[in-house]
């Protein structure tokens, strides 16, 4: 089994049987393979991509019959960089299911709007667990970044669990033309937002990045 890193084969052999998890714990504790401020971000298996391998199968067995395992690293403040660039991107996506949603309440095509919500949340959720993870992984003070002149970053973030409320308010109700009024002009406003907080962290980072190269 050949192993390389970032196109340099290593001098590494995995001693069989252990899981995925266990390959890439001992693989990042042997000194020398990986830098400490670097991350996976991708996995060839005999040329195909297996990115897989590291989160859905991780604790499924190594296969004793892989030929070549290609591994790519980046330092964590490109990974980071890369992620919030990509924040930006899904939130502009979300916003147009969510305009498109208002329209469907007000056509009262119930259903369909409420199915385009749901999914628009569920997409949500894991670019916020991602951008609190970036502030525990460069120990960001979220109360002391401010978003604004008066706003923190925390108080702007926890301050979507109150439009999130008001949604499920309004649509208990049943009354649409409120939800739809709800979406386009309290909820739209807010996925602006959350694109202003990447943003923002991204220029921490950068700066940060920047402070420390001159040191």
């Amino acid at each position: 089994m050949d192993i390389y890193i970032n196109e340099a084969k290593i001098d590494f052999t995995p001693l069989f049987p252990l899981t995925w998890g266990n390959f890439f714990q001992k693989l990042l504790q042997e000194p020398g393979y990986i830098p400490k401020d670097h991350g996976i971000v991708n996995i060839l298996l005999d040329s195909v991509e297996s990115s897989n391998v590291m989160v859905e199968n991780v604790d499924e067995m190594v296969p004793e019959n892989i030929s070549e395992i290609k591994i790519v690293t980046k330092d964590s403040i490109s990974i980071t960089r890369s992620g919030l660039e990509s924040a930006s991107d899904l939130i502009e996506s979300i916003k147009t299911e969510i305009a498109n949603a208002a329209d469907l309440f007000r056509e009262e095509n119930i259903k369909e709007a409420s199915s385009k919500i749901g999914k628009a949340m569920e997409a949500f959720k894991p670019m916020v667990n991602f951008i609190n993870s970036v502030g525990i992984s460069f120990s960001m003070d979220f109360d002391s970044i401010m978003f604004n002149q008066s706003t923190s970053l925390r108080e702007k973030m926890e301050s979507f669990l109150d439009t999130f409320s008001g949604l499920v308010a309004a649509q208990e109700k049943k009354d649409y033309a409120e939800v739809a009024d709800f979406l386009e002009y309290k909820l739209l406003e807010d996925m602006s937002d959350w694109n202003t907080i990447a943003n923002i962290l991204l220029e921490e980072i950068e700066s940060d990045n920047a402070l420390r190269a001159k040191v």
